[in-house]
């Protein structure tokens, strides 16, 4: 009888990946939308969550590792993504029993710092992966995008970038500064996602120019001032002694995001109240 259930189960297990992957063929570049189940809960599912509403991605969410495994029979996701959740099902049990009804089903788990044990469990059962918690954001849309049923196919769309008072678009040229929405030619776009990328480092003009202009690519040598000049007026920033971008003499430039002027205004205020 072992034989006929081996064979009745690797049926199966065909069939669930051939369910998955009917609509993912491998000859072009695909445009499709990623479904993840995600199994946990907390502020990292949250931040997850904002991040792909502006991804190709289908998210569902399940906090119960029991109720989430009737999700992964009828939604045949793409990848799973397993925390250490509660519920009536240990995790690793969840796991265990999906990685036996299908062995090839990505599976990236999450563990939180120290959760060695956890980890060394999750391995054991046959994670696709282990990542610390909470997620980086960025490195796990990458990681999902390399286990979709087409690796790297997925047309991940870059993340807006929040440093408080100025906030970025990840694809469309705008910003927020201060709340206030602010149209960009695409190459002071490109220029500022490159300095909004990298606060408070040290970048050398020569980076700044294979970054947004191309490597190899001839520019005119006032081109980079020009366009930083122009960058610097949308941050209403001062030309003359600039706080968001400035020059440092013979090395390149370093980007940060200084005080509201209010804020900076008021400042002096509290300094003196505490002086009295």
């Amino acid at each position: 009888m072992t034989a006929p259930m081996m064979n009745t189960r690797e049926s199966h297990s065909q069939h669930v990946r051939t369910r998955r992957r009917s609509a993912h063929p491998a000859h072009r570049k695909l445009q499709f939308r990623v479904s993840l189940l995600v199994v946990d809960h907390g502020d990292e599912v949250d931040e997850l969550l904002a991040a792909a509403v502006a991804q190709p991605m289908e998210v569902h969410v399940c906090t119960d590792a029991a109720e989430a495994l009737l999700h992964v029979g009828r939604l045949c996701p793409d990848v799973v993504l397993l925390g250490p959740c509660g519920g009536r099902l240990d995790p690793i049990e969840f796991l265990t029993i999906v990685r036996t009804d299908d062995p090839q089903q990505p599976v990236i788990v999450g563990a939180d710092v120290g959760g060695s044990e956890f980890t060394s469990r999750a391995s054991d059962a046959g994670a696709s992966a282990v990542i610390p918690r909470p997620y980086r954001v960025r490195e796990l849309l990458a990681l999902i995008n390399s286990l979709a049923p087409v690796p790297n196919q997925v047309d991940l769309r870059p993340l807006a970038l929040d440093l408080g008072r100025l906030r970025v678009d990840g694809a469309v040229p705008q910003m927020w500064l201060d709340g206030r929405q602010i149209e960009l030619p695409p190459m002071e776009f490109l220029l500022l996602r490159f300095f909004a990328e990298r606060p408070g480092e040290l970048v050398t003009r020569q980076e700044v120019l294979d970054a947004v202009w191309g490597k190899g690519v001839a520019v005119r040598s006032n081109t980079l001032n020009v366009h930083i000049m122009r960058l610097r007026k949308r941050l209403s920033d001062d030309e003359r002694s600039p706080h968001w971008i400035k020059v440092i003499r013979g090395l390149g430039y370093q980007f940060k995001v200084p005080p509201s002027p209010r804020v900076a205004a008021e400042a002096p205020a509290v300094d003196q109240k505490f002086a009295q």
